[in-house]
């Protein structure tokens, strides 16, 4: 096959000062040393914003098959005036060894300036990729950001409306009441320590309850959904929770008023919402929430420690069970009972780990004997505790300094209000900001005063659950131990606790 030159021509209006594609054709001829093999293609009446251009498509067909040996222009902005598309086509030339000719700008990458100038046009071409990509990225931040919908799968429960977020128009999030329900069943069936995944899939197939396809709930759509914070009425209890977790958190703790959902990006696409909040970012979002903060965070701690605690058991062996693990490698102990003819049945503990390949050297321990030790030190950290929130309400001087600033902001908003009449707009101005900061401190403060007092509450029921232990029942045993132990972890050697208070 042989080889010609394409002599390419481009002529966006006719105007006085514009050279016709005649004459660009004459100056491009002189470029060419043989005057049989030659092709002219000529677009009259195209811009060159883009190269969507009848006889540019030709050529790059003929490119493509193999016919053409040069490119030669009248001057680059004949090829295309976006820097992006012209690095674009270079790289079409190259892959066909076409060699590339601007008569005016003296530009042939058959020559080493040539390559030269190629390689710096290919600079700014990545630089403008680069530039465009980070505008994409800027603007989707800002819109995240902002409580914008940014789109993706509609989570169940909810449906999408129109809004308006500071003067632009945008979706957001309605809930579907029946499927809110659902969502809302899911996360206190959950929220019992005894209840597993597979025992909310099981309940929900039982109640032929359908996910929108049709097709059934499985443990991993459910976990999915427990841990999306778009159903939690974030309040400052989820505020601190993904605060303490390393997550960025762009509204502030005022606007934590316990009513919205929130919107939850990853910092790191390859890491797993799921698995870790470190790096990733929370938005409040404008829909209101289905879930209160308690049960949303109980389940999502509840789903991240799922695969190191053992099987539920449904509590017929051990209120330990979801708690203790094995002290050597971490996975939960399984309570079994050994039955004898000649004795009282025994309990023991075993790693479930035990049996895998590679698996733990954990013997066994007496489950009597660890459960007794487990509730002798949660009477003493129970009486420790009230021991020490006695003193904390009558001594402690950050609940001193927290009751005296209660009532130092309350004196110093009743001034500010008491100068509003005499006030001009600059002082006014003042008084507005400071009665608002005030008033966010306030706030801020009373929701510490109310933790505290919640807690002190829950140690006095958990303590008259603790008097009567032998009479009350597994699952209320669980759920005490619930809210005081985190783990605990068991071998030969040691019993250590980890506990919530």
């Amino acid at each position: 096959m042989n080889l010609f030159d394409a002599i390419y021509t481009r002529q966006s209006v006719n105007r006085a000062d514009s050279i016709s594609v005649e004459s660009q054709a004459e100056f491009c001829k002189r470029e060419v040393t043989d005057g049989k093999n030659v092709k002219t293609y000529t677009d009259k009446g195209y811009s060159g914003k883009n190269i969507d251009r009848p006889a540019f498509q030709e050529l790059l067909r003929d490119i493509e098959t193999g016919q053409v040996r040069r490119v030669i222009v009248y001057r680059l902005d004949r090829i295309s005036r976006s820097v992006l598309d012209f690095a674009n086509l270079i790289d079409v030339f190259q892959k066909h060894n076409v060699d590339f000719v601007s008569t005016m700008e003296k530009f042939d990458t058959a020559t080493p300036v040539g390559k030269a100038m190629l390689m710096i046009v290919m600079i700014f071409a990545q630089l403008e990729r680069e530039t465009i990509q980070q505008r994409v990225i800027d603007a989707y931040s800002s819109r995240s950001k902002r409580g914008f919908y940014m789109g993706g799968p509609i989570p169940y429960g909810f449906r999408l409306t129109d809004t308006v977020i500071d003067g632009v128009r945008t979706k957001m999030y309605e809930p579907i009441p029946e499927e809110a329900e659902v969502v809302r069943e899911m996360f206190e069936l959950y929220a019992s320590p005894q209840t597993s995944l597979g025992d909310v899939a099981r309940y929900m197939h039982q109640k032929q309850v359908k996910k929108r396809d049709g097709s059934g709930f499985s443990r991993g759509r459910i976990r999915d959904l427990l841990v999306n914070p778009v159903y939690v009425r974030a309040d400052y209890r989820l505020y601190e929770f993904f605060k303490a977790q390393g997550s960025n958190i762009i509204n502030t703790l005022e606007d934590f008023i316990g009513v919205n959902g929130a919107y939850l990006y990853s910092g790191n696409p390859e890491t797993r919402k799921t698995a870790s909040l470190e790096g990733h970012t929370l938005v409040l979002a404008p829909h209101e929430g289905l879930v209160s903060s308690d049960t949303w965070i109980q389940c999502r701690n509840k789903c991240l420690n799922n695969n190191q605690i053992a099987k539920p058991v449904k509590a017929r062996v051990t209120w330990l069970a979801g708690k203790i693990k094995c002290a050597k490698c971490g996975y939960a102990l399984s309570a079994k009972i050994y039955h004898c003819k000649t004795k009282a049945d025994n309990r023991y503990y075993l790693c479930s780990n035990k049996y895998n390949s590679g698996g733990c050297s954990f013997g066994s321990l007496n489950a009597d004997a660890v459960d007794s030790i487990v509730f002798e030190e949660m009477q003493k950290k129970l009486a420790e505790f009230q021991t020490l929130s006695r003193q904390q309400e009558e001594y402690n001087p950050r609940t001193l300094r927290l009751k005296s600033r209660l009532e130092e902001i309350d004196r110093e908003i009743t001034a500010l209000l008491e100068k509003i009449p005499q006030a001009n707009g600059a002082v006014m101005a003042y008084i507005n900001e400071r009665v608002a900061a005030l008033d966010a401190e306030k706030r801020e403060l009373y929701a510490e005063s109310v933790r505290q007092e919640k807690v002190g509450h829950s140690v006095q029921e958990i303590s008259g659950y603790l008097e009567q232990w032998e009479n009350i029942s597994i699952s209320d045993k669980i759920t005490v131990v619930d809210c005081l132990i985190q783990s605990v972890h068991a071998s030969e050697e040691k019993i250590e606790i980890q506990w919530k208070i």
